[in-house]
Protein backbone atom coordinates (compact mmCIF):
# COMPACT_ATOMS: atom_id res chain seq x y z
CA UNK A 1 0.00 0.00 0.00
CA UNK A 2 1.03 3.42 -0.67
CA UNK A 3 1.44 6.52 1.20
CA UNK A 4 0.54 9.69 1.40
CA UNK A 5 4.33 10.51 0.12
CA UNK A 6 4.62 8.19 -2.38
CA UNK A 7 6.27 9.46 -5.87
CA UNK A 8 4.17 9.74 -8.82
CA UNK A 9 3.39 6.38 -10.62
CA UNK A 10 2.79 6.75 -13.78
CA UNK A 11 5.14 8.17 -16.88
CA UNK A 12 4.61 12.53 -17.42
CA UNK A 13 3.61 11.43 -20.89
CA UNK A 14 0.32 8.69 -19.11
CA UNK A 15 -0.53 11.84 -16.54
CA UNK A 16 -0.68 14.59 -19.07
CA UNK A 17 -2.52 12.32 -21.29
CA UNK A 18 -5.26 11.41 -18.34
CA UNK A 19 -5.28 15.51 -17.59
CA UNK A 20 -6.14 16.19 -21.37
CA UNK A 21 -9.11 13.65 -20.78
CA UNK A 22 -10.89 16.36 -18.45
CA UNK A 23 -9.57 19.49 -21.06
CA UNK A 24 -11.29 17.24 -23.84
CA UNK A 25 -14.67 16.29 -22.16
CA UNK A 26 -15.14 19.80 -20.61
CA UNK A 27 -15.52 21.46 -24.06
CA UNK A 28 -18.84 19.50 -24.55
CA UNK A 29 -20.46 19.59 -20.90
CA UNK A 30 -19.54 23.45 -21.59
CA UNK A 31 -21.15 23.00 -25.37
CA UNK A 32 -24.22 21.50 -23.64
CA UNK A 33 -25.47 23.83 -21.12
CA UNK A 34 -25.43 26.78 -23.68
CA UNK A 35 -25.54 26.24 -27.31
CA UNK A 36 -27.14 22.84 -27.13
CA UNK A 37 -29.82 23.74 -25.09
CA UNK A 38 -30.36 26.87 -26.88
CA UNK A 39 -30.34 25.21 -30.33
CA UNK A 40 -32.90 22.66 -29.54
CA UNK A 41 -35.09 24.81 -27.43
CA UNK A 42 -35.09 27.65 -29.68
CA UNK A 43 -34.64 26.24 -33.03
CA UNK A 44 -35.39 22.60 -33.00
CA UNK A 45 -38.49 23.10 -31.05
CA UNK A 46 -39.40 26.58 -30.93
CA UNK A 47 -42.88 26.30 -30.06
CA UNK A 48 -42.85 22.86 -28.42
CA UNK A 49 -43.24 19.20 -30.11
CA UNK A 50 -44.98 15.99 -30.22
CA UNK A 51 -47.76 17.90 -27.60
CA UNK A 52 -45.02 19.16 -25.35
CA UNK A 53 -43.19 22.48 -24.34
CA UNK A 54 -39.46 22.60 -25.65
CA UNK A 55 -38.26 22.83 -21.80
CA UNK A 56 -40.50 19.63 -21.08
CA UNK A 57 -38.90 17.83 -24.28
CA UNK A 58 -35.17 19.14 -23.00
CA UNK A 59 -35.56 17.79 -19.39
CA UNK A 60 -36.53 14.56 -20.45
CA UNK A 61 -34.13 14.37 -23.02
CA UNK A 62 -31.70 14.25 -20.41
CA UNK A 63 -33.25 12.69 -17.89
CA UNK A 64 -33.69 9.43 -20.34
CA UNK A 65 -29.69 9.77 -21.34
CA UNK A 66 -29.01 9.87 -17.30
CA UNK A 67 -31.51 6.43 -16.95
CA UNK A 68 -29.95 5.06 -19.82
CA UNK A 69 -26.09 6.14 -18.38
CA UNK A 70 -27.22 4.50 -15.15
CA UNK A 71 -28.04 1.29 -16.58
CA UNK A 72 -25.03 0.78 -19.04
CA UNK A 73 -22.68 1.83 -16.21
CA UNK A 74 -22.64 -1.13 -13.95
CA UNK A 75 -22.17 -3.37 -16.60
CA UNK A 76 -19.62 -1.41 -18.79
CA UNK A 77 -17.03 -1.00 -15.45
CA UNK A 78 -17.68 -4.59 -14.40
CA UNK A 79 -16.29 -5.77 -18.01
CA UNK A 80 -13.93 -3.19 -18.02
CA UNK A 81 -12.44 -4.37 -14.02
CA UNK A 82 -12.66 -8.13 -15.42
CA UNK A 83 -10.45 -7.61 -18.58
CA UNK A 84 -8.62 -4.99 -17.24
CA UNK A 85 -9.46 -2.48 -20.10
CA UNK A 86 -10.37 0.40 -18.54
CA UNK A 87 -8.34 2.36 -21.56
CA UNK A 88 -9.96 0.56 -24.06
CA UNK A 89 -13.55 1.39 -21.95
CA UNK A 90 -13.01 5.46 -21.65
CA UNK A 91 -11.64 5.45 -25.36
CA UNK A 92 -15.31 3.40 -26.11
CA UNK A 93 -17.03 6.30 -24.35
CA UNK A 94 -15.82 8.96 -25.97
CA UNK A 95 -16.05 7.72 -29.19
CA UNK A 96 -19.99 7.02 -28.29
CA UNK A 97 -20.37 10.84 -27.55
CA UNK A 98 -18.62 12.43 -29.87
CA UNK A 99 -20.55 9.92 -32.66
CA UNK A 100 -23.56 11.39 -30.74
CA UNK A 101 -22.72 14.71 -31.15
CA UNK A 102 -21.98 14.40 -34.46
CA UNK A 103 -25.38 13.08 -35.58
CA UNK A 104 -26.35 16.16 -33.45
CA UNK A 105 -24.52 18.35 -35.81
CA UNK A 106 -25.20 16.60 -39.01
CA UNK A 107 -29.26 16.30 -38.87
CA UNK A 108 -30.81 19.22 -39.84
CA UNK A 109 -33.10 20.67 -37.10
CA UNK A 110 -36.56 19.18 -39.41
CA UNK A 111 -35.13 15.64 -38.25
CA UNK A 112 -36.05 16.83 -33.78
CA UNK A 113 -35.45 12.88 -33.39
CA UNK A 114 -32.50 12.31 -34.65
CA UNK A 115 -31.29 15.80 -33.04
CA UNK A 116 -32.90 14.42 -29.63
CA UNK A 117 -30.96 11.14 -29.50
CA UNK A 118 -27.87 12.39 -30.70
CA UNK A 119 -28.08 14.77 -27.88
CA UNK A 120 -28.90 11.52 -25.42
CA UNK A 121 -26.57 9.68 -27.20
CA UNK A 122 -23.21 12.10 -26.72
CA UNK A 123 -24.53 12.71 -22.76
CA UNK A 124 -24.49 9.09 -22.28
CA UNK A 125 -21.00 8.34 -23.66
CA UNK A 126 -19.78 11.69 -21.88
CA UNK A 127 -21.01 10.28 -18.39
CA UNK A 128 -19.27 6.77 -19.13
CA UNK A 129 -16.15 8.66 -20.04
CA UNK A 130 -16.35 10.30 -16.93
CA UNK A 131 -16.21 6.74 -14.64
CA UNK A 132 -13.52 5.27 -16.46
CA UNK A 133 -11.47 8.55 -16.19
CA UNK A 134 -11.75 8.37 -12.69
CA UNK A 135 -11.27 5.17 -12.40
CA UNK A 136 -7.39 5.13 -14.60
CA UNK A 137 -6.53 7.67 -11.32
CA UNK A 138 -5.52 5.18 -9.84
CA UNK A 139 -2.99 3.87 -11.97
CA UNK A 140 -1.11 6.85 -11.97
CA UNK A 141 -0.91 8.20 -8.95
CA UNK A 142 -1.35 7.40 -5.10
CA UNK A 143 -1.84 9.17 -1.87
CA UNK A 144 -1.93 12.93 -1.81
CA UNK A 145 -0.30 12.56 -5.27
CA UNK A 146 -3.72 11.55 -6.55
CA UNK A 147 -5.37 15.12 -4.50
CA UNK A 148 -2.79 17.05 -6.64
CA UNK A 149 -3.49 15.43 -9.74
CA UNK A 150 -7.17 15.00 -9.80
CA UNK A 151 -7.55 18.78 -9.51
CA UNK A 152 -5.00 19.74 -12.16
CA UNK A 153 -7.65 17.43 -14.55
CA UNK A 154 -10.47 19.68 -13.22
CA UNK A 155 -8.76 22.46 -13.71
CA UNK A 156 -7.85 21.62 -17.18
CA UNK A 157 -11.35 20.59 -17.62
CA UNK A 158 -12.25 24.43 -16.69
CA UNK A 159 -9.71 25.99 -18.94
CA UNK A 160 -10.40 24.15 -21.90
CA UNK A 161 -14.59 24.13 -21.12
CA UNK A 162 -14.12 28.16 -21.05
CA UNK A 163 -12.04 28.18 -24.66
CA UNK A 164 -13.83 25.77 -26.58
CA UNK A 165 -17.38 28.13 -25.19
CA UNK A 166 -15.93 31.53 -26.28
CA UNK A 167 -14.73 30.03 -29.28
CA UNK A 168 -17.90 28.43 -30.58
CA UNK A 169 -19.78 31.82 -28.82
CA UNK A 170 -17.89 34.19 -31.01
CA UNK A 171 -18.19 32.19 -34.18
CA UNK A 172 -22.01 31.64 -34.39
CA UNK A 173 -22.12 35.76 -33.53
CA UNK A 174 -20.27 36.10 -36.42
CA UNK A 175 -22.42 33.90 -38.55
CA UNK A 176 -23.76 36.60 -41.08
CA UNK A 177 -19.63 36.94 -42.08
CA UNK A 178 -19.34 33.54 -42.73
CA UNK A 179 -23.00 33.15 -44.90
CA UNK A 180 -24.76 31.13 -42.36
CA UNK A 181 -28.08 31.09 -40.62
CA UNK A 182 -27.62 30.99 -36.70
CA UNK A 183 -28.93 27.56 -37.16
CA UNK A 184 -26.31 26.70 -39.35
CA UNK A 185 -23.86 28.03 -37.15
CA UNK A 186 -24.57 26.39 -34.31
CA UNK A 187 -24.62 23.18 -35.94
CA UNK A 188 -20.84 23.84 -37.56
CA UNK A 189 -20.28 24.64 -33.78
CA UNK A 190 -21.23 21.31 -32.64
CA UNK A 191 -18.99 19.47 -35.09
CA UNK A 192 -15.76 21.71 -33.67
CA UNK A 193 -16.80 20.26 -29.99
CA UNK A 194 -16.65 17.01 -31.23
CA UNK A 195 -13.47 17.57 -33.40
CA UNK A 196 -11.82 18.58 -30.18
CA UNK A 197 -13.06 15.55 -27.81
CA UNK A 198 -11.87 13.62 -29.78
CA UNK A 199 -8.58 15.22 -31.25
CA UNK A 200 -7.38 15.89 -27.38
CA UNK A 201 -8.33 12.77 -26.27
CA UNK A 202 -6.04 11.05 -29.13
CA UNK A 203 -3.42 10.87 -26.56
CA UNK A 204 -4.71 8.55 -23.91
CA UNK A 205 -4.94 6.22 -26.91
CA UNK A 206 -0.65 5.52 -26.61
CA UNK A 207 -0.03 6.37 -22.59
CA UNK A 208 0.45 3.73 -20.61
CA UNK A 209 -1.72 3.78 -17.66
CA UNK A 210 -0.18 0.48 -16.40
CA UNK A 211 -2.25 -2.74 -15.75
CA UNK A 212 -3.92 -2.77 -12.40
CA UNK A 213 -3.87 -5.38 -10.03
CA UNK A 214 -3.78 -8.39 -10.33
CA UNK A 215 -6.75 -8.90 -8.18
CA UNK A 216 -8.77 -12.10 -8.78
CA UNK A 217 -12.35 -11.24 -10.67
CA UNK A 218 -15.55 -13.48 -11.13
CA UNK A 219 -16.08 -15.26 -14.65
CA UNK A 220 -19.06 -12.92 -15.53
CA UNK A 221 -19.87 -9.25 -14.95
CA UNK A 222 -23.37 -10.51 -13.06
CA UNK A 223 -20.83 -12.47 -10.78
CA UNK A 224 -18.45 -8.94 -10.45
CA UNK A 225 -20.84 -7.08 -9.47
CA UNK A 226 -22.07 -9.60 -7.09
CA UNK A 227 -18.65 -9.68 -5.40
CA UNK A 228 -18.32 -6.00 -5.65
CA UNK A 229 -21.53 -5.77 -3.37
CA UNK A 230 -20.64 -8.56 -0.54
CA UNK A 231 -17.92 -6.58 -0.09
CA UNK A 232 -19.79 -3.22 0.44
CA UNK A 233 -22.11 -4.99 2.66
CA UNK A 234 -20.06 -7.43 4.38
CA UNK A 235 -16.47 -5.30 4.73
CA UNK A 236 -13.37 -6.94 6.38
CA UNK A 237 -12.10 -5.68 9.59
CA UNK A 238 -9.65 -4.03 8.43
CA UNK A 239 -11.47 -1.74 6.21
CA UNK A 240 -14.50 -1.36 9.17
CA UNK A 241 -17.21 -0.02 6.48
CA UNK A 242 -15.04 2.67 6.26
CA UNK A 243 -15.09 2.56 2.05
CA UNK A 244 -18.72 1.99 2.15
CA UNK A 245 -19.28 5.32 4.00
CA UNK A 246 -16.75 7.41 1.93
CA UNK A 247 -18.92 5.92 -1.71
CA UNK A 248 -22.68 7.11 0.50
CA UNK A 249 -21.17 10.30 1.97
CA UNK A 250 -19.59 11.25 -1.19
CA UNK A 251 -22.62 10.21 -3.43
CA UNK A 252 -24.65 12.43 -1.56
CA UNK A 253 -22.48 15.56 -1.77
CA UNK A 254 -22.11 14.84 -5.54
CA UNK A 255 -26.05 14.54 -5.76
CA UNK A 256 -26.90 17.85 -4.19
CA UNK A 257 -24.25 19.74 -5.91
CA UNK A 258 -24.89 18.53 -9.22
CA UNK A 259 -28.68 19.38 -8.37
CA UNK A 260 -27.37 22.96 -7.25
CA UNK A 261 -25.76 23.80 -10.20
CA UNK A 262 -28.86 22.95 -12.23
CA UNK A 263 -31.51 24.77 -9.65
CA UNK A 264 -29.16 27.98 -9.87
CA UNK A 265 -29.08 28.53 -13.24
CA UNK A 266 -32.98 28.01 -13.17
CA UNK A 267 -32.71 30.73 -10.34
CA UNK A 268 -30.72 32.81 -12.37
CA UNK A 269 -32.92 32.78 -15.97
CA UNK A 270 -36.46 32.81 -13.68
CA UNK A 271 -35.69 35.58 -11.44
CA UNK A 272 -33.39 37.48 -13.10
CA UNK A 273 -34.61 36.97 -16.80
CA UNK A 274 -30.84 36.31 -17.46
CA UNK A 275 -30.38 36.67 -21.93
CA UNK A 276 -28.72 33.50 -23.55
CA UNK A 277 -25.83 36.10 -23.66
CA UNK A 278 -26.29 37.46 -19.90
CA UNK A 279 -25.98 33.25 -19.26
CA UNK A 280 -22.65 32.40 -21.13
CA UNK A 281 -20.92 35.08 -19.76
CA UNK A 282 -22.01 34.00 -16.31
CA UNK A 283 -21.39 30.33 -17.05
CA UNK A 284 -17.65 31.92 -18.05
CA UNK A 285 -17.15 33.57 -15.33
CA UNK A 286 -17.56 30.22 -13.10
CA UNK A 287 -15.44 28.43 -15.49
CA UNK A 288 -12.30 31.01 -15.02
CA UNK A 289 -13.04 30.94 -11.41
CA UNK A 290 -13.19 27.51 -10.91
CA UNK A 291 -9.76 26.99 -12.42
CA UNK A 292 -7.78 28.58 -9.84
CA UNK A 293 -10.06 26.98 -7.52
CA UNK A 294 -9.90 23.20 -8.42
CA UNK A 295 -6.33 24.17 -8.17
CA UNK A 296 -6.29 25.98 -5.08
CA UNK A 297 -8.38 23.29 -3.09
CA UNK A 298 -5.92 20.57 -4.54
CA UNK A 299 -2.89 22.17 -2.84
CA UNK A 300 -4.66 22.77 0.28
CA UNK A 301 -5.94 19.02 0.76
CA UNK A 302 -2.28 17.92 0.33
CA UNK A 303 -1.02 20.35 2.98
CA UNK A 304 -3.63 19.87 5.45
CA UNK A 305 -5.09 16.69 3.91
CA UNK A 306 -8.55 15.78 2.40
CA UNK A 307 -10.84 15.56 5.33
CA UNK A 308 -9.75 19.51 6.16
CA UNK A 309 -10.41 20.71 2.62
CA UNK A 310 -13.34 18.84 2.62
CA UNK A 311 -15.09 20.84 5.41
CA UNK A 312 -13.03 24.30 3.63
CA UNK A 313 -15.88 23.32 0.52
CA UNK A 314 -18.44 22.00 2.82
CA UNK A 315 -18.27 25.48 4.38
CA UNK A 316 -18.00 27.41 1.37
CA UNK A 317 -21.34 25.55 0.09
CA UNK A 318 -23.37 26.08 2.55
CA UNK A 319 -22.22 29.77 2.41
CA UNK A 320 -23.87 29.53 -1.40
CA UNK A 321 -27.07 28.29 -0.26
CA UNK A 322 -27.34 30.62 2.77
CA UNK A 323 -26.64 33.90 0.89
CA UNK A 324 -28.74 33.11 -2.01
CA UNK A 325 -31.60 33.63 0.12
CA UNK A 326 -30.56 37.54 -0.04
CA UNK A 327 -29.35 37.92 -3.93
CA UNK A 328 -31.67 40.60 -5.35
CA UNK A 329 -29.65 42.00 -8.33
CA UNK A 330 -27.26 40.52 -10.86
CA UNK A 331 -24.14 42.12 -9.31
CA UNK A 332 -25.08 39.97 -6.52
CA UNK A 333 -25.16 37.00 -8.40
CA UNK A 334 -22.11 37.27 -10.24
CA UNK A 335 -20.90 37.07 -6.95
CA UNK A 336 -22.46 34.64 -5.35
CA UNK A 337 -21.41 32.63 -8.62
CA UNK A 338 -17.56 33.42 -8.28
CA UNK A 339 -18.13 31.87 -4.71
CA UNK A 340 -19.72 29.25 -5.85
CA UNK A 341 -16.88 28.79 -8.42
CA UNK A 342 -14.16 28.61 -6.34
CA UNK A 343 -15.41 25.28 -4.30
CA UNK A 344 -17.47 23.60 -7.38
CA UNK A 345 -14.33 22.47 -8.76
CA UNK A 346 -12.72 21.82 -5.25
CA UNK A 347 -15.23 19.50 -3.62
CA UNK A 348 -15.47 17.08 -6.93
CA UNK A 349 -11.79 16.77 -7.40
CA UNK A 350 -11.36 15.84 -3.27
CA UNK A 351 -13.99 13.02 -3.53
CA UNK A 352 -12.41 11.53 -6.89
CA UNK A 353 -9.19 11.70 -5.50
CA UNK A 354 -10.02 9.72 -2.22
CA UNK A 355 -12.41 7.36 -4.14
CA UNK A 356 -9.71 6.23 -6.34
CA UNK A 357 -6.92 5.77 -3.52
CA UNK A 358 -9.81 3.75 -1.58
CA UNK A 359 -11.18 1.59 -4.03
CA UNK A 360 -10.93 -2.36 -3.50
CA UNK A 361 -8.32 -3.00 -5.81
CA UNK A 362 -9.16 -4.10 -9.32
CA UNK A 363 -12.18 -2.55 -8.80
CA UNK A 364 -11.92 0.71 -10.12
CA UNK A 365 -14.13 0.38 -12.25
CA UNK A 366 -17.26 -0.92 -10.36
CA UNK A 367 -16.16 2.12 -7.78
CA UNK A 368 -16.77 4.76 -10.26
CA UNK A 369 -19.92 3.20 -12.06
CA UNK A 370 -21.59 2.98 -8.47
CA UNK A 371 -20.36 6.65 -7.89
CA UNK A 372 -21.94 7.78 -11.07
CA UNK A 373 -25.06 5.72 -10.46
CA UNK A 374 -25.58 6.40 -6.65
CA UNK A 375 -24.74 10.23 -7.22
CA UNK A 376 -27.65 10.53 -10.11
CA UNK A 377 -29.91 9.04 -8.26
CA UNK A 378 -29.12 11.13 -4.94
CA UNK A 379 -29.30 14.23 -7.44
CA UNK A 380 -32.56 12.75 -8.80
CA UNK A 381 -34.40 12.60 -5.32
CA UNK A 382 -32.95 16.00 -4.56
CA UNK A 383 -34.26 17.70 -7.51
CA UNK A 384 -37.58 15.89 -6.26
CA UNK A 385 -37.44 17.14 -2.97
CA UNK A 386 -36.43 20.63 -4.26
CA UNK A 387 -39.43 20.92 -6.60
CA UNK A 388 -42.15 19.96 -3.76
CA UNK A 389 -40.46 22.30 -1.24
CA UNK A 390 -40.78 24.56 -4.03
CA UNK A 391 -44.33 23.63 -5.28
CA UNK A 392 -45.48 23.89 -1.21
CA UNK A 393 -43.65 27.05 -0.33
CA UNK A 394 -44.34 29.22 -3.69
CA UNK A 395 -40.26 30.09 -3.71
CA UNK A 396 -37.57 28.57 -5.27
CA UNK A 397 -35.14 29.09 -2.57
CA UNK A 398 -36.84 27.55 -0.10
CA UNK A 399 -35.61 24.35 -2.00
CA UNK A 400 -32.37 24.85 -1.03
CA UNK A 401 -32.50 24.10 2.41
CA UNK A 402 -33.51 21.01 1.51
CA UNK A 403 -29.72 20.76 -0.46
CA UNK A 404 -27.95 22.26 2.50
CA UNK A 405 -29.43 19.30 4.87
CA UNK A 406 -28.11 16.73 1.68
CA UNK A 407 -24.85 18.36 1.45
CA UNK A 408 -23.82 18.09 5.46
CA UNK A 409 -24.99 14.74 5.80
CA UNK A 410 -22.90 13.38 2.70
CA UNK A 411 -20.21 15.57 4.42
CA UNK A 412 -21.03 14.31 7.71
CA UNK A 413 -20.21 10.86 6.76
CA UNK A 414 -16.89 11.61 5.00
CA UNK A 415 -15.72 13.69 7.69
CA UNK A 416 -16.72 10.19 9.91
CA UNK A 417 -14.67 7.78 7.77
CA UNK A 418 -11.52 7.14 9.52
CA UNK A 419 -8.20 7.39 7.19
CA UNK A 420 -7.20 4.58 5.94
CA UNK A 421 -3.68 3.42 5.06
CA UNK A 422 -3.29 3.56 1.34
CA UNK A 423 -4.58 7.44 1.65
Amino acid sequence: MADATTAPRGTGFARLSWVMLDWAASAFSTILITLVVAYVEKVVFPTGGWGLPAGVIWAWTLAAAMLIGALVAPWAAAWADRRHAHERAVLASIGLGVTGLITLAAMPPAVAWAVVGGVAIACVGFDLSQIFTGSLLSRIASGKDADRLSSWGFAAGYAGGAIALVGATVFVASHARFGLAVSDALRVAFFATAAWWAIFSLPAAVARFGDGTAAAHADSSVGELLAFTRQLLHPSAADGGRFGTLVIGGMLVLGAVQTAIAQFSSLALEEFDLDGEALVRLVLLVQVVALPGAIGIGWLSTRIGRPAALAVCTAGWSAVFVLAWFVQTPWQLAWLAVLLAIVLGGIQSVIRAAVAVGAPEGREGVTFGLMHVGSKLAGFVASLVFGAAQAVSGNPRVGLLTLLVQLLAGWWLLASRAKRPRD
